[in-house]
This record gives C-alpha cells, sequence and structure tokens, in this order.
C-alpha cells in the first residue's frame, strides 16, 4: 500500500531547529512544543502554512514521524530528517525540506523484515485474525531516537515459517545501518500462573510473540528503552 506522507509547513521547515525524537514530544507525552518561536496565529494561515509536498511509503503508518535537524547522512552531506516506519517493517529517512533533485529518492531505506531468511511482515490470519490493523503489521510503535548517539531504536514484528518474532532495532540515524548487536530478540518471563503459562502447573509464564504486538510509543530514558504491548484483539 502506498501512503502520502510528510505534510509540514512551509514556516516551520524553514525555521525550526527543534527535534522531535520521542511519541508526541516529551516524556509526559503532551505533544506541546515549549521551544516554538515562529509561528503565530499571524503566519499560520492558507497562504504561509500548509503541505510542502508527500511522499509514497510501503505501508500503513501507525508510528508518529519523527524528526533531527543537520543530520550527517552517509555519502549525501547534511539534512534536516524525517524519519518514518511503517507497517511493511520499512524505515525511512526522508529530507524534510525538498523531494527533488538529489532529495528525490529516500536519503536512505532499510527493512526490517530480513527476506532472505524468508522473513515477511504479518498478515491478519498470522494474528488470529483481528482487524484492529489490517492487512499486514509490522512497525506499530513509534520509534524513539537517541541524538547523543545517533540511534533510532524501532520495534519490528515479523513472520517466519508461521512464527512470530518481534525485535528491537538500534539503527544509525545517519545511514540505517544496524549497530553492533542489534537487533534483540524481545523475550522476557515472569513469575505467575494464568494465561501463557508453560504449563497448567508452572509458576512462570512467558511472553509470546504471537499474542501481542507493540502498540505503545517506545520510551527512552536514563539510558533505557522500555517498550509497551497488547494484545491483538485489542483496539489499535
Amino acid at each position: 500500500m502506498l501512503l502520502a506522507l510528510l505534510v509540514l509547513s512551509l514556516s516551520y521547515c524553514a525555521s525550526a531547529q527543534v527535534s522531535v525524537t520521542t511519541y508526541r514530544n516529551n516524556l509526559a507525552r503532551t505533544g506541546e512544543n515549549l521551544a516554538e518561536t515562529f509561528l503565530t496565529p499571524a503566519n499560520v494561515n492558507p497562504v504561509q502554512f500548509g503541505k510542502l509536498f508527500s511522499r509514497p511509503v510501503d505501508g500503513q503508518l501507525y508510528a508518529q514521524p519523527l524528526y533531527l535537524p543537520s543530520v550527517p547522512i552517509a555519502g549525501k552531506g547534511v539534512h534536516n530528517v524525517v524519519f518514518v516506519a511503517t507497517q511493511h517493517d520499512s524505515v525511512y529517512a526522508f529530507d524534510a525540506d525538498s523531494n527533488t533533485g538529489s532529495n528525490g529518492p529516500p536519503l536512505w531505506q532499510v527493512s526490517l523484515a530480513n527476506a532472505a531468511a524468508g522473513e515477511t511482515p504479518a498478515g491478519v490470519a498470522d494474528v488470529l485474525n483481528c482487524l484492529t490493523i489490517a492487512p499486514e503489521l509490522g512497525i506499530t510503535g513509534t520509534p524513539v531516537i537517541d541524538p547523543s548517539t545517533n540511534t533510532l531504536y524501532v520495534v519490528a514484528m515479523t513472520k517466519r515459517d508461521n512464527l512470530i518474532f518481534h525485535r528491537l532495532h538500534a539503527l544509525d540515524v545517519r545511514s540505517g545501518a544496524e549497530r553492533p548487536g542489534s537487533p534483540v530478540s524481545i523475550a522476557a518471563s515472569v513469575p505467575g500462573t494464568g494465561d501463557r503459562a508453560l504449563s497448567s502447573t508452572s509458576t512462570t509464564v512467558t511472553f509470546d510473540s504471537y499474542f501481542y504486538k507493540n502498540r505503545a510509543g517506545l520510551l527512552l530514558l536514563n539510558g533505557v528503552v522500555y517498550t509497551g504491548w497488547t494484545s491483538h484483539c485489542s483496539p489499535a
């Protein structure tokens, strides 16, 4: 599926250098940009404020696009960059100011489904036929960026041989390359009983990738990346 992307303000893009590195701008998820100094009721109008251009991507967007100014892209110079993650397990880096000339193609694009190993995004039939997200599930939760290390963290859901995998990827924002040690498979267990216990007599409950999706935006706090999960049939 191709979707239009990158609806931006001409005034904002030309002036702002405020990074958007996490879901809804801050840890409180308020959506506020308290560093905004340029946009005013006088210049936010149909003449000066609106859509600059659109970009095609390969899947639906549930994750919020993120933004970093002045990123040195490998072999392509310095750019203000919008980062986009799709349900087709792709991550894109687009120039935020132009889609012409050398900025026509993405600055970089990577797929987090290992096609060589037979991986694909999951489909509705692979997730209990739940239609809350359709037709495929790949990257749902908004990534998070650590500007101090130029790293974008993102959770991708893939399918291979009828098995579901969730992996946390750490990508270099300058190239899309995986950081050393990336990706990491999501796995967890806690003491307890009930659903997802190893057996009817088990006192351990394990995380089973088949039953869950990473829906909440990723959180980076004190050097730790936190992820949030929901069942497939819960409202998206």
